[in-house]
């Protein structure tokens, strides 16, 4: 059991059953825009973190960062999407494939 931490480019990544995910995705929390999930099929979002970049200026921007652990062996999808909570438009979508095999 370990972490596993990708970036922003992946799209794909293996891991064992128990492994956490770590997903570190930009966000300017400034602009009203948030990462939201909007889909997690066979994955746990254990957290979701934000931290401001350095330095802490306004209009700054910083990163949004995710924990997602598999619930069982097979395929899991993480679909994430860049958005205003009270509106509809969608600045970005984030999305990744996970693997997961039982363990050694």
């Amino acid at each position: 059991m370990g972490e596993v931490r990708i970036s922003p480019q992946d799209s794909e990544v293996d891991v064992s059953l128990g492994d956490e995910v770590v997903v570190p995705l930009p966000e300017n929390r400034t602009t009203g825009y948030r990462w939201s999930v909007r889909r997690a099929n066979g994955l746990e979002v254990t957290s979701s973190e934000y931290e401001a970049g350095q330095p802490v200026l306004p209009g700054t921007g910083g990163t949004r960062t995710l924990r997602v652990r598999p619930t069982a062996a097979g395929q899991g999808l993480l679909e994430l999407e860049l958005k205003r909570p009270w509106a509809d438009d969608v600045a970005d979508r984030f999305s990744l494939r996970v693997t997961v095999t039982a363990g050694s």
